[in-house]
């Protein structure tokens, strides 16, 4: 397994420390993880896209950059890796990443916390 699909996987093990999720440009999604590592993700036609950013700028600039030349960053595409498990990963991370910048995660916890009703799951 490539290291990248492995950090992908630890990082949907940890959602709790996904945080700051904001749309950019182009339906890209930005977040950090552990409060420190700028991410975005974009899923498009011709599979799920996910990049990192070692640079010193916030989030919010990042996301609002119309013009990527001389912006440092990693592009990794599942395609490119071309494993299922890759392409599995990458598309659970844009879910997941998705549902937090539409608030859809507070409400499915909110909906399950409230289901006390004795029926099973």
């Amino acid at each position: 397994m490539s290291k990248i699909v492995r950090a992908i996987n630890a990082m949907i093990a940890n959602e709790k420390k996904i945080s700051s999720v904001m749309k950019g440009q182009n339906g890209e999604i930005f977040f950090l993880f552990d409060g420190k590592y700028k991410w975005s993700t974009r899923k498009g036609e011709d599979g799920t896209y996910l990049w990192f950013y070692p640079v010193d700028a916030d989030l919010r600039t990042l996301a609002g950059v119309d013009d990527w030349d001389g912006i440092p960053m990693v592009t990794y595409r599942a395609s490119e890796i071309g494993t299922r498990e890759a392409k599995e990963s990458f598309e659970e991370l844009y879910l997941l990443v998705k549902e937090k910048l539409y608030g859809v995660d507070d409400v499915l916890n909110d909906i399950i916390g409230q289901s006390d009703d004795g029926v099973p799951f």
